[in-house]
């Protein structure tokens, strides 16, 4: 009895079952009858699939009518959440971690509380303070009128004036709210014109015009000059790289923001194309060439040339099982237990990321020769385990790294903040904004991986002062 896969996946019936002769079928031997219930099975899923998307085709189509009828269409409602639901087949539990204590906080003034003496019994006896700090802000205005001192010289016939403090000698606004602007927008996400009622309410007299300005040609080159030296020294000193990308809108043009980082900064780059030369360029690579580093992502094709050494995220890897919906309790049951090995698997490739043995390299790839070459009998399944199969020497890149991470989690929680932003902002509408896009959200991602205050850090450079560590002499 012959069967064959690739006829199921693509909706037809395998040739075994259709000219299936059940008369001459011999009930007495078990493996043929368990192979021929798996291959049923396999087709009733295959066929359930279909006929659920058809459905929710079919629906689309239905409220396509609708409003072109003028009418409404089903609403989207999400069915009822469990009272308690289990754990969904490959999401791996939580491991609970005690967190860390709060720091001690900083006391900006001291003041005392003394006791009422009139409610102490006769025998009470000081025992001194206790320590208690409640933390609070101050918004108000710090506007200051400056008087510049003036003198007149006859002989030159000149006046000779008393000069501004250096960061608001052209501008009628200081580096401290200048700061607070941009950390509203690109680190609290707060829109242009909430930005500008915010500081209204403070008292503050601001046009949200001014505030665009602030936010997009605001010390531009400056801050252009940041980003570059944060990518240049990221890129000398990283051990691996990491890169991922996500659209993006510029200038009513869909775009892609690209990120490439690791665990000590972070890059953005705006371009009009997520394909291999533009990913490319972001390297300055010529035809033939290459970076001499790691480099994690996940199996998309324009960043298959930019490393010899590339390494595929399993975290991505193992989405594409979890994708999987299986309608058979069956198969359902298959599913849950190899991604259930994924994850030990998963466990596995960090052990000897922290402890790298020779002999535990061997295990490592026989294991996933073995996990990977199973014949479960759910076809959508095995698709999936082939295609990982193909992806065997990129997905075990950690074993000639081991300081390589096997996830690609940094990019993707960096792109993140432009997604969001996406979503709040739609895009960029001038090479002013995309340049301050790419040069404020690197700052951001690159101060929150080194521990830095984003609002301190572009004070810093805005007033002058460059008193603070530059990102990129943090890169180490």
């Amino acid at each position: 009895m012959v069967f064959h896969k690739a006829s199921l996946v693509k909706g037809g019936i395998d040739e075994g079952i259709i000219h299936l002769d059940i008369d001459n079928l011999d009930l007495n031997n078990p493996e043929e009858m368990k192979t021929l219930f798996r291959r049923l099975l396999s087709v009733i899923e295959v066929q359930a699939q279909i006929i659920k998307e058809l459905r929710e085709e079919n629906q689309l189509l239905r409220d396509e009518i609708a409003y072109l009828k003028g009418e409404k269409g089903k609403p989207k409602i999400p069915p009822n959440i469990p009272e308690s639901p289990d754990t969904p087949a490959g999401d791996k539990p939580k491991k609970w971690k005690k967190g860390f204590r709060k720091p001690r906080i900083k006391a900006d003034r001291l003041e005392y509380r003394y006791i009422d003496k009139s409610i102490l019994p006769a025998d009470a006896v000081k025992h001194g303070f206790r320590r208690v700090v409640k933390q609070d802000i101050k918004l108000k205005t710090d506007n200051v009128e400056y008087l510049l001192e003036q003198y007149y010289s006859p002989s030159m016939k000149k006046i000779y004036e008393a000069e501004l403090p250096e960061d608001i000698k052209h501008s009628a606004y200081g580096s401290t709210l200048k700061a607070f602007i941009i950390s509203l927008h690109y680190a609290g996400r707060v829109t242009q014109n909430k930005i500008q009622k915010i500081l209204e309410d403070i008292g503050i007299i601001i046009s949200e015009g001014t505030i665009a300005n602030i936010l997009t040609e605001e010390r531009q080159d400056e801050f252009t000059a940041e980003k570059a030296a944060i990518f240049n020294t990221g890129i000398e000193k990283a051990t691996y790289l990491q890169i991922d990308d996500t659209g993006a809108r510029h200038m009513g043009k869909n775009h892609n923001l690209h990120v490439v980082c690791n665990d000590k900064f972070s890059s953005f780059f705006i371009l009009n194309s997520r394909n291999k030369p533009a990913v490319r360029s972001i390297f300055g690579l010529g035809d033939n060439e290459q970076i001499d580093k790691p480099l994690i992502s996940d199996a998309a094709q324009q960043f298959v040339t930019i490393s010899p050494n590339q390494g595929l995220c399993w975290i991505h890897e193992i989405r594409h099982y979890k994708k999987l919906t299986p309608i058979l309790d069956h198969h359902k049951l298959v599913l849950s237990k190899f991604i259930n090995q994924l994850w030990q698997f998963y466990d596995l490739l960090n052990r000897f990321k922290e402890k790298p043995d020779i002999g535990l390299k061997i295990y490592v790839e026989w294991l996933f020769d073995s996990l990977f070459s199973q014949d479960t009998g759910y076809t959508m399944l095995d698709e999936t385990i082939a295609a990982t199969r193909k992806r065997k020497q990129r997905l075990l890149k950690v074993l000639d790294f081991p300081m390589i991470p096997i996830h690609n989690n940094a990019a993707e929680i960096a792109l993140r903040e432009g997604v969001i932003k996406r979503k709040i902002s739609y895009g960029t509408r001038s090479e002013a904004g995309r340049f301050a896009w790419e040069n404020m959200l690197s700052i951001l991602d690159t101060c929150r991986k080194l521990n830095i205050s984003f609002f301190k850090y572009i004070r810093d450079i805005l007033s002058n002062r460059y008193s603070m560590p530059r990102l990129h002499q943090l890169i180490t």
